[in-house]
């Protein structure tokens, strides 16, 4: 009878580790979403860093814009620049390139292009079209944009090419061209960070 009892006591104890086991595996099965959370936490921080420079990137723009809003309006910024640069050079009136232009290279081809150019037409809106692809840089003093300017309406041997477009705000809301290059790999940076900004004579 009291091998019985001990038998018992055995299976009793044996049952109450059992149960205790499959609370803790039950447990640990409801808390993993709780562990979930903790995870996604040390990911949101880390992903915090990486925001936290696209949103020091988003201050510095000039608008708040989403991305797509962006680019149109830039699209639109480039192109009003165009169309400025050629109407000055169409109309040979070098009074109106500081607020155009930058830089003295930029004036200096504005000039030059009065003298050689042949337009086909008056540049206008209608006549000149920008489309921009990316923007690289957009920052409160300075903005890069990866584009494709068509002037073959103005100037029948004008074909249109990509360029990248570095341009300057002039601190109203409004932006100057500074240089162009061929290509998003070239060394456009130089221009936002070491160029002399009081070029224009």
């Amino acid at each position: 009878m009291a091998v019985n009892w001990r038998v018992a006591v055995a299976f009793a104890f044996i049952g109450l580790m059992a149960a205790a086991l499959i609370f803790l595996l039950l447990r640990d099965e409801e808390g993993d979403p709780v562990a979930a959370p903790t995870t996604t936490v040390v990911v949101s921080t880390t992903t915090s860093s990486s925001t936290t420079t696209s949103t020091t990137v988003a201050e510095a723009t000039t608008t708040s814009l989403d991305p797509e809003a962006r680019l149109a309006e830039v699209e639109g910024i480039l192109e009003g620049l165009e169309v400025a640069w050629y109407d000055a050079v169409y109309r040979k009136d070098e009074s109106v390139l500081a607020d155009i232009v930058a830089t003295k290279s930029f004036f200096d081809s504005a000039v030059n292009a009065m003298e050689m150019a042949e337009f086909t037409a008056a540049p206008s809106g209608e006549s000149v079209e920008v489309t921009a692809y990316e923007i690289l840089l957009d920052r409160t003093d300075c903005l890069v944009v990866h584009h494709r300017p068509d002037v073959s309406r103005i100037l029948s041997e004008a074909a249109p090419l990509d360029a990248v477009q570095v341009l300057w705000p002039t601190g109203d809301g409004t932006y100057r061209l500074v240089s162009r290059w061929s290509s998003p790999s070239d060394l456009w940076i130089d221009d936002c960070e070491t160029l002399n900004r009081d070029e224009i004579p």
